[in-house]
């Protein structure tokens, strides 16, 4: 029997039972109303909110998860629309599993896992990307040459020529987008300060994978899995540290099993956190700013982390740290997610600028946030609306207060 790469596999049918008793209550269309004061912002679910009708809300699309396990239905162009319109942010499972243990966003990335199968899916549009990761290891289409020339003038390691006790896995995002050159050198700095044995491993990291895994191409995913877990294994080094919050759910989730137990997983937000709560951070530069944060999907909803952003941020002296109505488990999702950007552009902008109007909404300067494709969102959004709102990434308003530069 051939061996597991990552997580164990599961198949939609492994999960009839959350989609056999969905009782169409619809508490999945909206947030936990008690910690949001503004029935304004009391829908949450992109999708939904945006076309209107019950089958791209959660309970809409379980039904149809329903109908197809008994071959009630055949797949259509608009069940596909309907599926890969699905930001897989899971604020449906937020509100679901707290009153009847159900889990949609699984089934939903099982729905997908079955398109691709049966070869329904993703969207055309997606294969762009599938092409890019072939021909760079990367789905966006940067030079595999030029992957680490963000770190140029950084005095962290090189691995595996050198060795080291934290890897910082920068990620596709980062290394592709030059706009966030910037944030991912404030991050990688930030280490540094605090005396860290920092390397990297340049042009010889590749994807991460986790963009084919959301679109529903796990076994594309798994090559890259496979050749990740057997690099980082080999390194040598004690924690994998990354900016990215999607390299850092799928290095938790699906690599975990495989890699080296002593081996520790942290987004860098975690890292920070107790950089600054151990003295090896001392922030001392004011930084004077009135700021909302924006927790990512992939990083709050997943993974539980809220507090450790929201404490670097406390830090900073100067800044003052607003939260939005939809704020932590409520939030919304900046447009990015579940792969919807590179298919439905215009869906996405229109989550991205509900969002941005939201964060106008509570008199902030800035939104900061902690993942590269929100900052990617907002700061389009905030271009095409002619909006003065100005987007950080956290590492960029920390090493700002350290009062450093990269």
């Amino acid at each position: 029997m051939k061996k597991r790469i990552t997580a164990p596999r599961e198949v939609l049918h492994e999960l009839q039972q959350d989609y056999f008793i969905c009782t169409k209550c619809k508490i999945c269309q909206g947030v936990h109303v008690q910690f949001c004061p503004e029935s304004r912002f009391w829908r949450n679910c992109p999708s939904g909110t945006r076309f209107r009708w019950d089958a791209y809300y959660a309970s809409g699309k379980m039904e149809i998860a329903r109908g197809l396990h008994i071959n009630e239905i055949e797949p259509t162009e608009s069940m596909r629309h309907i599926l890969y319109t699905c930001m897989l942010c899971s604020s449906c499972q937020e509100q679901c599993y707290e009153v009847k243990q159900l889990h949609p966003t699984r089934v939903f990335e099982l729905m997908r896992e079955k398109a691709v199968r049966e070869g329904w899916g993703p969207m055309p549009e997606h294969a762009a990307l599938a092409e890019s990761l072939e021909e760079n290891d990367n789905p966006f289409g940067a030079d595999r040459k030029k992957r680490g020339d963000w770190a140029k003038g950084l005095s962290l390691k090189s691995l595996p020529k050198e060795k080291a006790e934290v890897l910082f896995y920068a990620g596709d995002a980062y290394t592709s987008d030059p706009a966030l050159r910037h944030a991912v050198r404030a991050a990688a700095q930030a280490l540094l300060e605090a005396g860290l044995d920092v390397g990297t491993l340049g042009a010889r990291e590749i994807s991460d994978g986790s963009l084919m895994l959301m679109l529903g191409d796990r076994d594309y995913f798994e090559t890259y899995a496979a050749q990740n877990i057997e690099t980082f294994n080999g390194l040598g080094v004690k924690t994998i540290v990354t900016p990215d919050t999607h390299a850092a759910w799928v290095f938790k989730e699906e690599y975990a099993r495989e890699l080296d137990p002593d081996i520790k997983v942290l987004h860098i937000s975690q890292l920070l956190s107790r950089l600054l709560k151990k003295g090896q951070l001392a922030p001392q530069k004011e930084v004077p700013l009135k700021a909302v944060y924006h927790d990512p999907c992939k990083l709050g909803r997943r993974f539980d982390i809220y507090e450790a952003p929201r404490k670097v941020l406390r830090a900073v002296p100067g800044l003052e740290l607003l939260e939005f109505p939809r704020a932590t488990f409520n939030s919304l999702c900046c447009g990015g997610g579940g792969g919807v950007r590179y298919a439905f552009p215009d869906y996405a902008l229109w989550t991205a600028k509900e969002r941005l109007f939201e964060a106008e909404w509570t008199g902030a300067e800035a939104i900061v946030t902690s993942c590269p494709y929100c900052v990617q969102m907002f700061n389009q959004a905030v271009e095409t609306t002619g909006s003065d709102m100005k987007v950080y990434d956290l590492a960029e308003v920390l090493l700002e207060s350290l009062g450093k530069e990269v």
